[in-house]
């Protein structure tokens, strides 16, 4: 047995190519898809470019059946001689993750910072393209006014320089010219970091060249969060984000991470770790879905994947035309809800996004499963159907406390996740599925699409 035939236990792959012995393509049994699951029988090596797996038909047993080495080479009859194997060294475990604490900028660097924010805060209000497009983006001019951004239009057309001791920073010389470099304040969106009025940081996203966005140095590297004692939180790359998915819910607090790699600190990693809900809303591409790995690892209780429904941020999605608050509410579970309800009796039902609230009597039907039982099976709903019943060991959580697509406990991408998260048909149809479990087998509660 070799892997075409292990793969074709589980996956339905057709044949592209009989150049080298031939070429299979299908989806692959641990992220989906639909053609980049590669196989080669002819050398019995497999490969796929969505999650990365590759290897023979012993790594695939290891990689999509779970067995060890040895178990591997007992189901296929294999001795290490006939391979030329030895057993391989054991995998060295993973360091324990320790988040790191930032330091407070200087006395003097927050004295110029604050007057510089205020400088810049004034000089944004006057600046109406700027607004418009913050405002494109979901952030409105009151919220302009509660994070004090700003803008820099530098002196005289040009980007400002100042010598780096009068915002109290060590003198640092240039080593091809000799002479004492300056502080670079560059032209553009001013979005400084502040806690209990005090300026921790000062990122500018900058018009036009690179680096795009520009941290003042002597800034602090801590990680922004927003509503920090919310239950819920929506984790995003930039500041900007950040403030979009705050201002279009209550329900949840928003961290900025900067970038797809970066990690938690110690402050926002302790506020996390004992949230209710985490939605992973990192940018939708292929670093974003890296990432994601290792937060299931460190919060595999309450964190899941929530891109947004369109473009790659919730910025972009709001400027074509995604309703952010319906987005957030839709990933949350029913007990963040109902307990701001009841710490807030003002917010009336009607300000609840309704695709938030999952039934709680298991006979109420959505539309989709209305048309379910008359024949009438949405085509995506075909598509998910199929998908699982190609990955029998793919189940659909849908709790109050948990949405997420898992497989032997393991978060799965893909297109199953892909099917599930976005909202759509699909995404209603399984927010108001009776059963909190979901596989191929109870999709349609016992009935089956036509082919």
């Amino acid at each position: 047995m070799n892997v075409i035939d292990l793969a074709q236990q589980k996956v339905k792959l057709k044949k592209v190519s009989s150049t080298g012995g031939g070429e299979w393509q299908g989806p692959c049994p641990e992220c989906g898809g639909t053609n980049r699951f590669h196989v080669w029988p002819e050398k019995d090596r497999y490969w796929c470019r969505g999650c990365g797996k590759n290897g023979d038909a012993i790594q695939f047993l290891r990689d999509f059946e779970g067995k060890s080495f040895k178990e591997a080479c007992d189901y296929l009859n294999i001795t290490m001689e006939e391979k030329n194997y030895t057993t391989p060294p054991p995998k060295k475990e993973k360091p324990v993750f320790e988040p790191v604490e930032h330091q407070s900028p200087a006395d003097i660097w927050r004295e110029r910072a604050e007057k510089f924010v205020s400088h810049a805060h004034g000089n944004l209000k006057q600046n109406q393209d700027v607004m418009a497009w913050l405002a494109a983006r979901g952030i409105s001019a009151a919220a302009v006014d509660k994070y004090r951004l700003g803008w820099n239009p530098g002196e005289n057309g040009k980007d400002i320089y100042r010598p780096r001791q009068t915002w109290g920073l060590p003198a640092e010389i240039n080593q091809e010219t000799g002479r004492p470099k300056k502080l670079w304040i560059p032209i553009g969106l001013v979005v400084p970091y502040i806690i209990d009025n005090i300026i921790l940081r000062i990122r500018i996203r900058r018009p036009a060249g690179e680096p795009r966005y520009y941290v003042i140095p002597g800034s602090s590297m801590s990680i922004l969060i927003f509503n920090a004692l919310c239950k819920a939180f929506v984790i995003v790359e930039s500041e900007l984000d950040a403030i979009a998915v705050t201002e279009a819910s209550e329900l949840v607090g928003a961290a900025a991470m900067g970038s797809s790699h970066a990690k938690p600190d110690k402050f926002t990693y302790a506020i996390l770790r004992d949230s209710t809900q985490i939605l992973n809303a990192l940018d939708y591409d292929k670093a974003g879905a890296a990432a994601m790995q290792w937060w299931k690892e460190q919060f595999p209780n309450n964190c899941d994947r929530w891109p947004v429904p369109q473009g790659k941020d919730p910025g972009e999605a709001y400027q074509l035309g995604t309703d952010l608050k319906s987005w957030i509410e839709a990933g949350l579970p029913p007990a963040v809800i109902m307990n701001n309800r009841i710490q807030n009796p003002e917010v009336r039902s009607q300000n609840i996004s309704s695709s938030a609230v999952i039934p709680a009597e298991a006979g109420i039907q959505s539309a989709c499963h209305s048309r379910e039982v008359a024949g009438e099976v949405p085509e995506l709903l075909k598509e998910l159907y199929n998908l699982l019943k190609s990955n029998p060991a793919v189940k659909i959580i849908n709790t109050p406390d948990r949405f997420t697509v898992l497989r032997n406990d393991k978060y799965v991408g893909g297109r199953i996740n892909e099917l599930v998260m976005r909202p759509g048909e699909v995404f209603e149809y399984i927010l108001n599925h009776p059963d909190e479990e979901i596989t191929w087998k109870n999709l349609f509660k016992g009935t089956s699409p036509a082919p």
